[in-house]
Formats: structure tokens, sequence, C-alpha cells
């Protein structure tokens, strides 16, 4: 074991136990890197959240700009479309195989963000605040939505979208 340290023993058990002290005392510095290298961390991740960045894989229909949760107009309007099917007695299976959304994930969503994609309400001010782009949004959880309008709106974010890319 060679760490820059050179030690003279003539006893065979006194220098293995001398090599076994110095290789954990390296291990347990090891440790205690890895421990702050963590902390160093987790830190970031919430100076970036209390910043309103988004810190990992957006929900489905977002995207993350610059470190700032935005709506994908299209895809969320299509994931809207799809759990308000579910939502109204639809199959997961059918409108699984309508959408081409993974079944397991229509599950996820209709489980757990049912609120968010029908009623376009947000626990988290950071999705609240990227839902700002297709707000005014009616609740799709009483009837179906029209699918015309849902059409409508999501060409008029496209063009504005188009328009703020020149």
């Amino acid at each position: 074991l060679d760490v820059g340290l050179k030690i003279h023993v003539d006893d065979g058990e006194l220098q293995q136990t001398i090599y076994s002290m110095v290789a954990r005392l390296m291990g347990d510095l090891a440790q205690i890197e890895h421990q702050q290298k963590l902390q160093r961390i987790r830190s970031g991740v919430r100076a970036a959240q209390s910043a309103g960045k988004w810190t990992g894989r957006p929900p489905a229909g977002f995207v993350v700009e610059d470190g700032f949760l935005r709506v994908d107009p299209a895809e969320f309007l299509h994931v809207r479309e799809a759990v308000a099917r579910v939502d109204r007695g639809e199959s997961f299976a059918a409108v699984s195989d309508d959408t081409g959304i993974a079944e397991s994930t229509l599950r996820s969503l209709h489980q757990d963000r049912r609120d968010l994609y029908l009623g376009g309400e947000a626990e988290d001010e950071r999705v609240d605040e990227a839902l700002t782009d297709v707000r005014p949004l009616e609740d799709a959880r009483a009837e179906g939505p029209d699918l015309e309008e849902l059409r409508e709106r999501v060409e008029r974010l496209e063009q504005a979208a188009d328009v703020d890319d020149r």
C-alpha cells in the first residue's frame, strides 16, 4: 500500500497491523469526502429550486428551458385529453392504444396528477407558474373537453411560439 509514507518495521505482524490501520483511515477519509459531496449536491439542488428552477425530469407535457419549467402546449393538451378520457370512463388500455401514452404512465398521470391536467391545479409553484402559458384552462373533470377548442388552442399557442422564436 503506497500512500507516500514510509514506515520501516521489522515485525511482520506489526507491519500488517499498520497497513490495515492506514487502509481503514483512507477508507474513512473517502467516506467523509463522499458525504461532503452529497451535501454540496443537495445544497445546490435546494438553491436552484429556491430560485424557481426545475431540477429533475419534467412532468409529461412540460419541458425545461434555461432551467425553468415550461409547458409544451401540444404535448400538454395531448396528455390532458388522454387523462380526461380515462376520467370519463374509457379504459386505460384503449386510451393508451389511441394516444401512444404508455398505459403505466397514463395510470400514474391519472392517479397522481389528475388535478394538474384536468383542473390546472398545481401544488408546486414552479408548475403553477409554467401553467400560465396555457391558462385559462376550463376544468375538464366535469365533462369532455371540446376537441375542436383544444385543437384551436394548440394552433394559437404554436403560432405564438413561432412568433416568439423570430
